[in-house]
């Protein structure tokens, strides 16, 4: 029987390792968005304030859990009390973050729609955990991104993203912050901004998001 070559057999070895790898993890340059860019838009999707420290934000399509801007009132009629995402002016009402104690840990919950310069559009998921009651009557509020899950004030968000060919792209936020400028808990109004850059999962790629700025 014929001996491969010790070199050969090395070279063999070191392009079938490579090779596995790269059907394994693939790879793509960076990407840089600027969330402010001409001819694009941010739009406040919805709002949620919920009960604890809530590590990764929450689709509010599909909420997982109660939101206290939700308001309770008596329905005379059903005999039995509703839940309204608005204040019922007709009869008294009480909005549910009114019942929270003063120092229980809260995280507030912001879906985004954003459209780019094309006019397609792409949906941000942010949380700021860790706040009491007393952090949304004291402007601005300051979230930064921790890997510490239960460190006060934390910031983290979610991006999907459709590329120019349809196809979906998730990016999970590994820095980054957000700035709440104002926020009125019984309207809804609210306005801030962040930043924060990314993994996009599945793929060693990395996606920088700046200048968003959020107003309702």
């Amino acid at each position: 029987m014929q001996r491969i070559p010790a070199t050969l057999f090395l070279f063999i070895v070191v392009l079938c390792d490579a090779t596995a790898q790269q059907s394994l993890v693939r790879s793509a340059p960076d990407d840089h968005f600027n969330l402010a860019c001409t001819g694009c838009t941010m739009t406040v999707a919805d709002i949620s304030i919920t009960r604890g420290q809530h590590a990764i934000p929450m689709n509010l399509q599909k909420p997982v859990a109660v939101n206290l801007l939700m308001w309770r009132y008596y329905d005379k009629i059903l005999g039995k009390e509703v839940l309204t995402r608005q204040e019922q002016l007709w009869t008294t009402c009480t909005q549910l973050l009114d019942e929270v104690p003063d120092d229980e840990m809260l995280s507030l919950h912001l879906n985004l729609d954003w459209s780019d310069s094309s006019g397609q559009t792409h949906r941000f998921f942010l949380v700021l955990a860790g706040l009491t009651k007393a952090q949304f009557l004291k402007f601005p509020v300051e979230g930064t991104f921790e890997a510490d899950t239960y460190s006060p004030m934390r910031f983290a968000a979610v991006a999907q993203i459709t590329d120019p060919d349809g196809y979906p792209e998730t990016y999970d936020c590994v820095k980054g912050s957000c700035t709440l400028a104002h926020f009125e808990v019984k309207t809804g109004r609210i306005g801030g901004t962040f930043e924060f850059s990314a993994n996009r999962v599945g793929m060693e790629k990395h996606g920088h998001f700046t200048q968003g700025i959020f107003e309702r």
